[in-house]
């Protein structure tokens, strides 16, 4: 289950390397696809199961697409790399892959495509409001201090209320060769415009 979480911080971390081989085991483990969305690539990212980097154990290695490695690890975000949003009606997971589609048709030579790709973006954003008003903010950095500052009860108390809340990257991070596969989206884009409707008349 996707949901908001924060790297664990172990002493030594930062000046350890992480060996290549640990990529290779990764990928092999999950044949290339996201431990969280299922979305297969081989520029998926290792992720390690536990949240502590420093637990090499093979069984503790996985990949994660780089928008599902966010809500691992939301305390690495700054503030012009995303919001967090309320989106009571679509599963994380779906979210993530909605954005995705609409990340690749942003690159497209179809202006067509590129402006159902903007429309969708900002939709999605746009119910950053809500947490605002309820919550206060609509950093990533504020909800990962909240979770850092949180016992282990307390923690899942907030992972639980926290269960409508979404994270929505800025697009202008992940495009460019190399963020996800490079044959494209895995949905084509009349069904993501079509979820992208479904919910938006629900608003």
């Amino acid at each position: 289950m996707l949901i908001f979480s924060l790297l664990r911080h172990t002493w030594g971390q930062a000046h350890q390397k992480i060996p290549d081989k640990l990529h290779h085991h990764a990928h092999e483990n999950s044949q290339h696809q996201c431990e969280y969305c299922g979305y297969t690539s081989k520029n998926n990212r290792l992720h390690f199961v536990d949240h502590n980097p420093l637990n090499h154990h093979r069984d503790n290695l996985t990949v994660v697409d780089p928008l599902c490695e966010a809500w691992q690890n939301l305390g690495a975000l700054n503030a012009d790399d995303g919001v967090v949003v309320y989106l009571p009606e679509i599963r994380p997971e779906e979210v993530n892959h909605l954005q995705r589609a609409a990340i690749f048709a942003l690159q497209s030579v179809d202006p067509v495509y590129r402006e159902a790709a903007k429309a969708v973006i900002n939709w999605l954003a746009a119910h950053k409001k809500d947490v605002e008003e309820f919550w206060g903010t609509a950093h990533p950095g504020e909800f990962a201090e909240a979770l850092a500052q949180a016992g282990d009860e307390q923690r899942a108390e907030l992972q639980r209320r926290w269960r409508h809340l979404a994270l929505i990257r800025n697009p202008k991070k992940l495009t460019g060769k190399g963020i996800f596969a490079d044959n494209g989206p895995e949905w084509d884009t009349a069904r993501w415009e079509a979820v992208y409707q479904r919910y938006l008349s629900h608003d």
